[in-house]
């Protein structure tokens, strides 16, 4: 097994840095889950430049895909929409800062699905932006420290990637019950 390891991790740093990042910011756009990505840029960069690097490239990637969603694939995701018997989503923008938090602490929505609902809720660009970054740079530490752990077979690092990313679902569940409860209608009795 350490055998396919080592062959895996010599495969993931002869990619080239730059198409790594690149990666990270079209692959999701089409659907490609991103963690994997992290984990291959905590391998081949370490945590410290891998981190930075993939904070730059989530950045880069909620851009583009909040303005294709806004602006460039706007008609035809609404006409796909209309056919269906669907509307694109519009969230009134005192409640924009609730709905970004919402739907970026909802477990399972891929990330490019993400963007897209909110750039075609037309939601305010920096605030979407605000919000957005920090939320999905939590992950990104925590699965670029996982693949420094896993590169260097660092029992304790990966220990405490592991925790970063049970700490940063934990913090998830805990905002998403405070969303659910403020955005259920209060008890008729």
């Amino acid at each position: 097994m350490s055998g396919i390891l080592q062959e895996l991790f010599a495969f993931v740093e002869a990619l080239p840095l730059p198409g790594l990042v690149g990666a990270q910011v079209v692959l999701p756009l089409l659907g490609v889950p991103i963690s994997p990505l992290w984990i291959a840029t905590g391998i081949h960069a370490g945590a410290g430049l891998g981190g930075m690097l993939s904070a730059f490239a989530l950045v880069l990637n909620q851009t583009v895909g909040y303005w294709l969603a806004r602006k460039w694939l706007r008609q035809p995701i609404e006409s796909w929409l209309r056919a269906r018997g669907k509307s694109a989503p519009q969230i009134p923008e005192a409640e924009e800062t609730l709905w970004i938090l919402l739907l970026r602490v909802t477990p399972g929505v891929p990330l490019f699905v993400q963007n897209y609902l909110l750039g075609l809720a037309q939601v305010r660009f920096v605030r979407y932006l605000a919000i957005s970054f920090p939320v999905q740079l939590a992950y990104a530490i925590a699965f670029v420290s996982l693949g420094h752990a896993f590169k260097d077979s660092n029992i304790w690092r990966g220990m405490l990637a592991v925790s970063g990313l049970a700490a940063v679902a934990v913090a998830v569940l805990l905002v998403r019950r405070h969303l659910d409860r403020k955005l259920r209608p209060p008890a008729q009795g």
